[in-house]
């Protein structure tokens, strides 16, 4: 395919997609990387517009635009240039389907895309039913979210539930187990017996739970770490802990 030229003004609603503001408004995201974008083309939702390197596009099975590297540096986010970009539509997600979960974890004001992708990621391998972002989190269609998921964007479902009581109308036989510390509840993940149905409930990266969040919880959990590191980083901690909650076959908390 010859290479195109792309227009100024596709460029620049391609770059508008790099804010939260213009994804939200238009309900479209992009996707960058070989990975990410092949992810984004397996599933059935509607792509707007897909470009390929020139450097790589014998070696590419997708057919798409094939532009040159300046072109491909001004419409992606990324310090290297990427090898593919796709612009799609956002992927709705029902209320309902997912009152039919069973292994939830949910975040609380998470702020940083890093640790969101790289939880995305966990969930994948570990095999949670869903995750909820709540209150005020990062976006989770932010191109560095896409990028540290690694592939696994789409693999674990994503809701975003915005109140407590919102909370508790769409699942309200789940149990609550919380990961804020709170006295005399506490009781370490080993000693946890995993529920058939919970959600396990993690707090941002500077603060933690809120006293409001981690009071609906049955149980507190914690880790057990040496007294010489103070804290794990949110996804550090989030993955462990869906290592050890897959693990268990147990299906009751005492």
């Amino acid at each position: 395919m010859p290479i195109i030229t792309v227009s100024n003004n596709k460029i620049k609603e391609i770059v508008k997609l790099h804010q939260k503001k213009y994804r939200d408004e238009t309900g479209l995201f992009i996707a960058e990387g070989i990975k990410a974008v092949e992810e984004v083309l397996n599933e059935n939702i509607e792509i707007v517009d897909l470009f390929i390197l020139e450097d790589i596009q014998n070696n590419n099975k997708y057919s798409g635009k094939i532009i040159p590297e300046n072109i491909m540096k001004k419409i992606s986010t990324t310090s290297s240039v990427c090898e593919a970009l796709v612009v799609a539509k956002k992927k709705e997600i029902s209320k309902k389907s997912f009152k039919e979960l069973k292994k939830i974890a949910l975040f609380e004001s998470i702020s940083d895309p890093g640790n969101l992708g790289t939880i995305l990621r966990s969930a994948s391998a570990f095999k949670l039913d869903g995750i909820i972002l709540f209150s005020d989190c990062v976006d989770l269609y932010s191109p560095k979210v896409i990028r540290s998921s690694a592939g696994n964007f789409f693999k674990t479902p994503v809701l975003t539930v915005n109140t407590i009581s919102e909370l508790k109308e769409l699942f309200p036989a789940q149990n609550y187990i919380s990961t804020a510390l709170s006295k005399g509840n506490n009781i370490s993940l080993e000693e946890c017996k995993v529920l058939d149905k919970y959600i396990i409930m993690f707090g941002s990266e500077a603060k933690g739970l809120k006293k409001e969040t981690a009071s609906i919880a049955k149980k507190n959990i914690k880790l057990d770490m040496s007294n010489n590191v103070e804290s794990l980083n949110l996804s550090v901690s989030a993955s462990i802990i869906f290592y050890e909650l897959s693990a268990k076959q147990k299906t009751t908390v005492e």
